[in-house]
């Protein structure tokens, strides 16, 4: 069974037809859709980079808050009755 391009074609941008249409992106608002979806997945993502920054900041900032907690007990002699 040979099928000829025209056929194809047609057979092709029906199924594409059918595709968009599951998805919801079947009207004339889809082009502004996918913008709007490309937009919440490019916030998504800088989300997600600014959260790992901030527990990196938070993390650091712990444990040079430790480092100097226990530098000063060391300094201060420790508490210990001095």
């Amino acid at each position: 069974m040979e099928i000829d391009e025209l056929t194809l074609r047609n057979i092709v941008r029906e199924e594409m037809k059918s595709a968009l249409k599951e998805v919801g992106l079947h009207d004339d608002d889809a082009g502004a859709d996918v913008r709007d979806l490309r937009v919440l997945l490019r916030d998504w993502r800088e989300t997600k980079r600014t959260i790992w920054i901030m527990v990196a900041r938070w993390g650091t900032m712990i444990v040079l808050g430790i480092i100097s907690l226990g530098a000063w007990t060391k300094i201060n002699g420790g508490g210990g009755g001095n």
